[in-house]
């Protein structure tokens, strides 16, 4: 039998073993797709490709079984890697239209700050502006540290995190999206700049915040962040968010969503009847 400590104890070993491995080589363990987009610092490398014929939901195919990831909307089956990045991106479009709503490309303006204890985001777009921040917990050591993108102060284990030598960034997902508000009065960042009415649901609201932070982190003079070894994650429905933020950001090096549950790491199907969450 595992007892509740000794689960704690594994989890934070593990957490501390991916933080160490994933971002201090700023991921070399992840696909090399990845790798490059990262390098590149591509937030999502498969934005050119074209992607015609997206179905709605009325025709979507029946399928008893778990779709073929490497199956083109079209039929055909990719047979090399250089073709995973635009079928990622039709499995994107997908996500999109069917459960997250639309991520916008980056806004025209994104400034900010990186100092030893916050992050500062401003966003100009369209005529339309917003701002939130973020509080900065270093490591020991001069860095540049890595760091990892906490949603709303619960996911992995802070503590883990600081002693594998990655700083810790807290992020409030309610200072861009908040919970409780009608679909016709959306409020928070990300709707101060795409209307209060935007069909783009909290999770990739919350998900672009993260990429938002990452510009900012991009644009300084990498004395104290490293830009190029980010990880995020957040637990339950902060989980969903870590998860939404590591999938739609390929900048991101490693992605720990706990419990993240509907509209996270589970299979929708995996839901008995109807009745996901909203």
């Amino acid at each position: 039998m595992i007892t509740t400590l000794a689960r704690s104890k594994i989890r934070t070993r593990i957490v501390a073993l991916a933080v160490a491995a994933t971002l201090s080589v700023a991921g070399v363990v992840t696909m090399a797709s990845t790798e490059a987009a990262a390098a590149a610092g591509v937030e999502n490398e498969g934005a050119d490709c074209a992607v015609p014929g997206l179905p709605d939901a009325g025709s979507l195919p029946t399928n008893s079984k778990l779709p073929d990831p490497f199956r083109k909307l079209d039929g055909t089956r990719i047979s090399a890697k250089s073709e995973w990045r635009c079928r990622r991106e039709e499995i994107k479009r997908l996500a999109e239209r069917f459960v997250y709503g639309e991520k916008p490309v980056k806004p025209a303006s994104v400034t900010g700050t990186v100092s030893r204890n916050g992050i500062t985001v401003n966003v100009n777009h369209n005529g339309r502006s917003s701002g939130f921040s973020a509080s900065v917990s270093l490591p020991s050591g001069s860095g540049p540290f890595p760091a990892v993108v906490v949603l709303g102060g619960f996911g992995a284990d802070t503590a883990a995190i600081t002693a594998a030598g990655a700083a810790v960034i807290s992020y409030d997902p309610y200072a861009v999206g908040r919970e409780g508000t009608p679909r016709n009065n959306k409020q928070g960042a990300f709707y101060s700049i795409y209307g209060s009415s935007s069909s783009t649901g909290l999770l990739l609201a919350w998900g672009w915040g993260v990429s938002r932070i990452i510009d900012v982190i991009e644009q300084s003079d990498g004395s104290i962040l490293q830009a190029d070894a980010t990880g995020v994650t957040g637990c339950s429905r902060f989980g969903k968010g870590a998860f939404v933020a590591g999938a739609f950001d390929q900048r991101i090096a490693l992605t720990m969503p706990i419990e993240s549950g509907s509209a996270g790491v589970p299979i929708f199907r995996g839901i008995p009847g109807e009745g996901a969450q909203s």
